[in-house]
């Protein structure tokens, strides 16, 4: 196991208290089940429950247990194994963000709604981003009727790109198999499928101590053997404690619950522990995004997810701004660096995302994917050795010497050094001669360069294409919906 721990927030016997509070909560208090199935798992593993008040509890041996079932890493094949992700390895992954339903129109800069045409362009624009690892449609589609979306976004998705992505939520059973028979279709199998983990299905409990229909997705999946992100959505002051401990505490106990009845339901269950929220404004008396608590409670949050060997992704840096600006930027970095540094294994819905995620931008797609690059820079470090040291290469320059032209630095400044594609490091008068372009120009151009050419390369071979086109128009003819979006 590599030590992915880096920055220390907390103590240990900090993360002891959080992790007793949380086991006291489960066991104490127990989890509201909306999903009747819950209450049958529990029965089978003899868990306490009160269908009545459908409550079940977790004793600690149960949620322990769940924690050492959970793999502490497991690979997400990509179409070619340089695609591949070994979660919980000790690496870092960022990706694209998910399911805003606007987007910054390139041409006007004005908000419009999403469309089925922009999940297209964000997923070739996310192809580019050599620093996003995991894949994403990013967008919710209006002009794609909601009985339906599931399957055209999961269509798009596990066509068009080769990243290892991110699948439509399920909170109904239809939703759930209409999932797997276009993943299994896309991987060649059932079997295909588990052995990939390509995809994985985000799962989320609805509000304190309380789990609603998101919890068919994790049944359905757990059973399946497809990973399961277990995201809380922690609001310290709305939906959690104002304390940034007590925030902790019981968006843990909230995750681990849904650890144990995936593990209960199929042992050895990959599993991503997740974090998704901000921090209640009592100023503004609103939801914000993008603020310091959202970096403090992911930090502590990833030292736990250390502490149980569980492999996390700290989706936090969504943020409040409206516009790709200096607030944005703020935010984003504020929110991503914090748990990137503490020891993180994914920032999955980094790219693109402002406007409290209700929005999604082509520009900051790849103004993203440049600050993606500066974190996985820091995260990486550097190393301390003789060579890197360089004694011999400091003791030849001499006193007032440079080294610009020494072998020493050749060898080594691609490593070292971080080289920006889109931020302005030039002089002012060369930046005026070149035409005064900022970083949001310089994206946008890009940003055309790309898009260019409108279709979409299907990475899928021709049987699998033609057996997830199926899926779908199966899907379509049994909801009676013609697909209108692909009139475009």
């Amino acid at each position: 196991m590599i030590d992915r721990e880096k920055l220390r927030l907390l103590e240990d016997h900090h993360l002891q208290m959080i992790h007793e509070t949380s086991c006291r909560l489960l066991e104490e208090c127990g989890i509201y089940f909306e999903v009747d199935e819950a209450f049958d798992i529990a029965d089978q593993a003899k868990l306490p429950f009160d269908r009545d008040s459908r409550i079940i509890y977790f004793p600690r041996r149960v949620i322990e247990d769940a924690i050492h079932s959970t793999p502490d890493h497991f690979k997400r094949k990509g179409s070619s194994p340089r695609y591949d992700l070994n979660i919980g390895g000790g690496q870092l992954y960022l990706g694209a963000g998910s399911l805003p339903i606007y987007v910054l129109d390139p041409n006007s800069g004005s908000r419009r709604k999403a469309l089925y045409r922009d999940m297209l362009c964000f997923l070739r624009l996310v192809n580019e981003c050599d620093n996003l690892s995991i894949g994403n449609a990013v967008i919710k589609p209006s002009d794609v009727p909601d009985p339906v979306v599931h399957a055209v976004f999961n269509q798009v998705t596990v066509k068009y790109t080769e990243k290892p992505a991110c699948c439509w939520y399920a909170d109904r059973y239809q939703t759930a198999r209409d999932t797997l028979r276009i993943l299994e279709a896309a991987a060649g199998g059932r079997e295909a499928l588990k052995e990939a983990k390509t995809w994985a299905l985000t799962s989320c409990p609805d509000a304190c101590l309380k789990w609603g229909y998101s919890m068919i997705g994790l049944i359905e999946m757990a059973r399946a053997g497809v990973p399961v992100e277990i995201m809380d959505t922690p609001f310290p002051g709305s939906l959690s404690p104002v304390t940034i401990a007590g925030t902790v505490a019981l968006s843990n106990a909230n995750v681990l619950a849904g650890v144990a009845l995936a593990q209960i339901i199929n042992p050895g269950t990959p599993l991503v522990y997740c974090f998704y929220g901000g921090t209640m404004d009592m100023k503004v008396a609103g939801h914000a995004f993008g603020t310091p608590e959202n970096a403090l409670y992911t930090a502590a949050a990833s030292q736990l997810c250390n502490m149980y060997h569980i492999p996390c992704n700290m989706t936090t840096p969504a943020v409040s701004a409206k516009c790709p600006d200096a607030q944005y930027a703020c935010e984003k970095m504020m929110t991503a660096i914090l748990p990137a540094l503490s020891g993180v294994d994914c920032l999955s819905l980094f790219g693109g995302i402002l406007d409290f995620g209700l929005t999604a931008s082509y520009e900051q797609m790849l103004i993203d994917n440049e600050m993606a690059g500066q974190i996985l820079h820091i995260r990486k470090g550097f190393e301390v050795t003789p060579e890197t040291l360089a004694y011999d290469v400091i003791k030849s320059a001499g006193h007032g010497g440079h080294f610009l032209e020494t072998d020493h630095t050749l060898k080594h400044y691609k490593n070292e050094l971080y080289i920006p594609q889109l931020a302005d490091r030039y002089g002012y008068e060369i930046w005026k001669k070149q035409g005064s372009k900022n970083i949001l120009k310089n994206a946008k151009d890009k940003v055309e360069e790309i898009l260019i050419d409108s279709e979409p390369e299907c990475f899928l071979s021709v049987e699998r294409c033609f057996e997830v086109d199926r899926a779908v128009n199966e899907i379509l003819q049994r909801e009676n919906v013609e697909p209108a979006w692909l009139e475009d």
